[in-house]
């Protein structure tokens, strides 16, 4: 009797150790692991709230340098064009045609060089929302059809300076030079539209139409 009863305390005491040692430790592991798994999914969702953003210098730098680049081949489309309207004047007038074709194939050559200047040029750092790309494609459509006016003239000049004929404005080729120069000016409208606004980051002019 008092052997069972012994054995019965015993086995209560055993069951009260471990209750006592395993059960907060169990209990503190259940709630680690959760604790833990809520850190670590709080964790990237906090940084994927803060991303980098911004340019580096280094290619805000190089930006800047392909916009001045840009902003040459624009100076110089400019100069290859003051002469072209008087030539035409001159040509139309009948009044010292052979100047004046010579002015009208220079600009035309001119145009020709810059179409293949513009196609070479790096527009690949300005970031997504200047739209390089787009930026460089409407320059060279602007300038192509400027090239294909010019070539167009030329022709016109070369015929009108052997045999000057007063009654120029039904021409073929004198008509399809005046299409491709409506369709340089709207280009040239397009491009600005974008060019402006990087110029003037840039600290660079501003341009118009007349000035492509």
């Amino acid at each position: 009797m008092v052997a069972s009863v012994l054995v019965v305390m015993i086995a209560a005491g055993i069951a009260w150790f471990v209750a006592r040692d395993d059960g907060p430790n169990l209990v503190t592991g259940v709630e680690t692991a959760a604790t833990s798994g809520q850190e670590s999914e709080a964790g990237p969702s906090q940084e994927a709230e803060d991303p980098s953003k911004g340019a580096s210098p280094e290619s805000e730098k190089q930006a800047e340098q392909q916009a001045k680049v840009l902003d040459a081949l624009l100076t110089d489309s400019r100069g290859s064009r003051s002469g072209l309207g008087p030539a035409l004047n001159q040509l139309r007038s009948c009044t010292d045609t052979a100047p004046a074709l010579e002015t009208v194939r220079r600009v035309t050559d001119a145009r020709r060089e810059q179409v293949v200047q513009v196609k070479a040029l790096d527009t690949g750092a300005f970031d997504e929302g200047d739209g390089g790309d787009t930026v460089k494609n409407r320059l060279t459509e602007a300038l192509t059809a400027s090239f294909n006016a010019d070539e167009a003239f030329l022709t016109w000049a070369t015929r009108q300076d052997a045999d000057c004929d007063k009654a120029w404005s039904g021409d073929k080729d004198y008509q399809r030079g005046l299409a491709f120069s409506g369709k340089a000016t709207a280009a040239k409208r397009s491009f600005l539209e974008l060019w402006n606004p990087l110029a003037q980051r840039y600290n660079l002019p501003k341009r118009a139409e007349h000035e492509i």
